[in-house]
């Protein structure tokens, strides 16, 4: 029942990020803000980060239904492996647009191509930040429940996304009021931190999980990074393409 209720709530989470991308997205785009334009995109890596979540949790149940009475090493190490993984496949693409986010604001602050959000984009940002609060609020209720072994690392990530959502909500509110009084800068500057939250949060994923991850993932490590680098420098560039000849 427990278990139950704890991949419940990473899917609830789920569910709702998927909405929040389409209702930000939208309005970013049509109200020209690319603070919520950023979060659209980090509301988009918890959908995917969710999901991976998700599946490897429900992995890891079946794993250990399996193994009733918990003793199986095999098992415990095939579940510790399906956590590992996810963590860090999760990191490496938290990693990746983040980087793009940040690297295009940065460009779009540095060349000063400002533009100036509507009214309305607040009050969208408004509404996401109360429902990121709202699903703090409902994972800090489930955290109360014992949470089971084999799911405690993702149970943790969705956690921690969530942490930060309430963060990063905040911060683009804080960007679109300053645009409001005439603070246009502080749109950018807001996407820009965004950004910085998800590259902070791969990284941090990625360390964790490095050492232990084992096989091609941690022979390639290297070519891994500078892959996901060279990828988010290739997003920047077409998407300044795309913003110049707007």
């Amino acid at each position: 029942m427990q278990s139950e209720q704890k991949n419940n709530s990473i899917l609830i989470s789920l569910i709702c990020n998927f909405m929040l991308v389409i209702i930000k997205g939208a309005t970013g785009l049509l109200a020209n803000s690319n603070a919520l334009i950023a979060d659209a995109f980090h509301s988009m890596t918890d959908v995917i980060a969710f999901f991976i979540n998700y599946r490897a949790c429900k992995n890891s149940e079946s794993c250990a239904m399996a193994d009733e009475t918990g003793t199986n090493e095999k098992i415990k190490q095939r579940i510790a492996d399906i956590e590992v993984k996810a963590t860090y496949c999760t990191g490496i693409f938290l990693l990746t647009v983040g980087m793009s986010i940040y690297f295009y604001n940065t460009a779009i602050l540095l060349l000063g191509r400002l533009g100036t959000p509507e009214p309305i984009t607040l009050v969208v940002a408004l509404v996401v930040w109360v429902v990121y609060v709202a699903l703090y609020k409902y994972l800090e209720r489930t955290d109360s429940n014992k949470v089971e072994p084999y799911c405690a690392m993702t149970n943790r990530n969705a956690k921690w996304q969530n942490n930060l959502n309430v963060i990063s909500g905040g911060v683009v509110v804080i960007g679109l009021t300053g645009t409001m009084f005439g603070f246009v800068f502080m749109d950018e500057l807001a996407a820009v931190v965004v950004g910085s939250i998800l590259i902070a949060l791969g990284i941090g994923w990625i360390s964790e999980t490095r050492e232990t991850v084992g096989g091609r993932i941690e022979r390639y490590f290297k070519s891994i990074i500078v892959g996901s680098i060279f990828v988010s420098l290739i997003i920047t560039s077409i998407s300044l393409s795309i913003q110049s000849r707007g």
